[in-house]
């Protein structure tokens, strides 16, 4: 790639998208259905988590990663919601 090409996306958006796509995964599923869908929302809870921490500022960086890592908390409880009855 030649010339660098640069998008903007705010994180609210980054983090609305995120919870579409994992909210789309078929969670409800059993068996071999099950672990491919909560590995699908797996994913991209991870990659959206890389995107979060490697936009944030670095300015109030402390501040915005609590931020990020209480989104990661809330988005984690769409997929595995039984880590929240312990």
């Amino acid at each position: 790639m030649e010339k660098e090409l640069n998008f903007s996306l705010s994180y609210e958006q980054l983090t609305r998208i995120a919870e579409e796509r994992i909210r789309e995964c078929e969670l409800d599923s059993q068996g071999a259905k099950y672990i491919s869908e909560s590995g699908k929302a797996s994913a991209i809870l991870g990659f959206w988590y890389e995107l979060a921490i490697n936009g944030a500022p670095l300015n109030n960086y402390e501040q915005t990663k609590a931020l990020i890592d209480a989104d990661q908390q809330r988005l984690r409880k769409l997929i595995w919601p039984e880590t929240d009855k312990q």
